[in-house]
């Protein structure tokens, strides 16, 4: 929502990054969750991207129904269009790196019932304001659709992708994690950016302290406690399948399709995410031996590298 400068620098060199092949199909599934600037008619009139969803390549849909941006529900719609094997949440701000997609497919051939995100330990080799990457989370769609997607009682900023990496682990899947620093590159921006549109008022105000509270005053233990609470949860959210609900226009159709429940696997109560508890504690006790690439975290040297409009690239 109100996103489109950071997309159009985003966009084009994804698509570049990440080519097509015999063997390889990539869907770049773009959501214009009732953006107020100029989203629209760059997304429908700029001759490059008007090819590729012409193509297919970009599926680009929007909602007019949302007032504010609701960050759990706009995944779940995003992810809820697309049509591949494999989904991968990316925001506005992030770059893939070269050959992500191919590395997605390669990693999930090996292990189809996995979840990967970023290294929290390759994390803190960036500024807390700088770890906009964290929502990069990919998961076979089946996957997905059975966990019923991002749970969408989360309404501010974060939180969401945490509850979901537990309950995925939670609900057997192995967690990997993303290593390479040129997969982690992004726009940075502000936190008074990153709510502008979530709320109003006093409430954003009260959530933009959350958030600096969050990143730079929790001791380790309090992040310990909240994250562990997930455990004793449903692995299953949005109970009865309504999660990423509401009504779409798809283009270059214009073909209007109204996202509905989607029960297809039962909620239960009984299933709870204590269950990846081994999984926790293995990533806790030993987290080298669950990197993707099995070796240490690289570390983010400035020596080594340059900074240019936010992003952090080898010289």
């Amino acid at each position: 929502m109100n996103r489109t400068h950071h997309l159009k620098e985003t966009l084009p060199q994804n698509i570049r990054d990440n080519p097509t092949s015999d063997d390889l199909e990539i869907e770049f599934v773009v959501l214009n969750y009732n953006s107020q600037d100029d989203m629209h008619e760059w997304m429908t009139t700029d001759p490059e991207i008007s090819k590729h969803i012409k193509s297919g390549l970009i599926r680009y849909a929007k909602t007019e129904d949302p007032e504010h941006f609701h960050m759990a529900h706009a995944k779940n719609m995003a992810h809820r269009l697309a049509t591949g094997d494999v989904v991968c949440n990316l925001d506005a701000d992030n770059f893939t790196g070269a050959e992500f997609a191919n590395f997605l497919k390669k990693t999930f051939k090996e292990e189809p019932n996995a979840v990967i995100n970023p290294s929290v330990r390759i994390g803190k080799c960036f500024d807390p304001d700088e770890r906009g990457f964290f929502g990069r989370v990919a998961i076979r769609r089946e996957n997905f659709m059975t966990l019923h997607g991002y749970n969408e009682d989360f309404s501010g900023w974060g939180d969401e992708d945490t509850d979901f990496m537990q309950r995925a682990k939670g609900m057997g899947l192995k967690h990997l994690r993303i290593n390479n620093l040129k997969f982690l590159n992004v726009i940075t921006h502000t936190n008074e950016e990153r709510v502008e549109h979530m709320f109003d008022g006093e409430k954003k105000e009260e959530e933009l302290r959350r958030i600096h509270k969050m990143k730079h005053e929790t001791p380790f233990v309090t992040k310990l406690f909240n994250k562990s609470r997930v455990l004793f949860h449903p692995v299953q959210a949005n109970r009865d399948g309504h999660f990423g609900n509401g009504n779409i226009t798809l283009y270059p159709s214009e073909q209007k399709i109204e996202l509905g429940s989607n029960p297809e696997n039962n909620f239960s109560i009984f299933r709870t995410c204590a269950l990846g508890l081994p999984e926790l504690l293995i990533g806790r006790l030993n987290p080298e031996s669950r990197y993707l690439d099995d070796s240490a975290p690289q570390s983010l040297d400035t020596a080594e590298h340059k900074r240019y409009d936010g992003r952090a690239e080898p010289i």
